[in-house]
């Protein structure tokens, strides 16, 4: 990528009121970087992920099981498409996810999502229709796999938990390495993902892990 992209991202703290980490910032560039090596056409989604109560609070494998979960659902719905007759494209699911604390010692998370925009262009909505009823997307795949993750899904109306995964406004992007386009939404996109590398809602102190990300 571009040399001066790169210095003004990996070498600059953007804001006064905190600082940021150098290390994180430098792992997330490069699983974006990856990412778009293998997918030129990529969705970056970033999504919170809140926790329910304390009980969950001491363990440290939420997020590799929201991953895996998350993957799984994805391998399963590209062999049902590819069952149906529909083309279909590979789909390497990378990640960067940060844990982060609120004021009252609530743990949560914030995680960057990088796909092949090929097998999904949006995430679809996340919200029910005027029936109740959630359409089968990328975004519902993520709110189960969060719930599953928790282990909520058991409940009858597990759907009453969907509110623990938050999109906010513009939660995607999109980047296409082969458009004139990327040379400016390309450092547009990494700034909105360095909110992750800041150490202002970090808690270094526990020995967990408060940072991880895509190790291919």
């Amino acid at each position: 990528m571009n040399e001066k992209i790169t210095n003004d991202y990996l070498l600059k703290d953007k804001h006064a009121e905190w600082t940021e980490n150098k290390r994180y910032k430098h792992r997330i560039k490069d699983t974006l970087d990856k990412a778009l090596k293998e997918h030129p056409r990529t969705l970056v989604l970033k999504i919170e992920l809140c926790i329910p109560d304390s009980i969950y609070n001491p363990d440290s494998t939420l997020m590799t099981r929201f991953i895996a979960s998350l993957d799984a659902q994805i391998a399963a719905d590209i062999q049902k498409r590819s069952n149906n007759g529909v083309r279909v494209h590979p789909c390497t699911l990378r990640f960067v996810w940060v844990r982060e604390f609120h004021q009252d010692g609530r743990k949560h998370y914030h995680v960057a999502l990088f796909i092949n925009k090929d097998t999904y262009a949006f995430p679809g909505t996340y919200y029910p229709d005027e029936k109740g009823k959630y359409t089968h997307n990328l975004s519902l795949m993520i709110m189960d796999a969060w719930i599953r993750t928790l282990r909520l899904d058991k409940d009858v109306d597990y759907q009453k938990h969907y509110w623990l995964i938050n999109f906010a406004d513009n939660f995607y992007f999109h980047l296409n390495k082969n458009q004139l386009s990327f040379i400016s939404s390309y450092p547009l996109v990494l700034d909105r993902l360095r909110y992750l590398a800041k150490n202002i809602t970090k808690d270094y102190s526990d020995g967990q892990r408060s940072f991880g990300c895509s190790q291919y």
